[in-house]
């Protein structure tokens, strides 16, 4: 799950930002994480305004996230 949030912030190098691309096209759960996040971020893009979203907040947010979510 943590390279799927580097994938998604493009901290991800070519080979492993590839890997992650397959995966996603194969696996539904990471699918959908993914695409949680990828809404979540952009939630909060538009609603603080600014360019980019504190890493403390979204720590915060992930570990919110994390532990209401069961385990896959």
């Amino acid at each position: 799950m943590r390279r799927i949030e580097l994938f998604l912030d493009g901290e991800l190098g070519d080979d492993l930002r590839v890997e992650i691309e397959e995966h996603l096209i194969l696996c539904g759960p990471c699918t959908d994480h993914s695409d949680f996040h990828r809404s979540l971020k952009a939630l909060i893009r538009s609603k603080c305004g600014c360019d980019e979203v504190p890493a403390h907040l979204l720590e915060r947010i992930s570990r919110a996230i994390h532990s209401q979510t069961p385990p896959a």
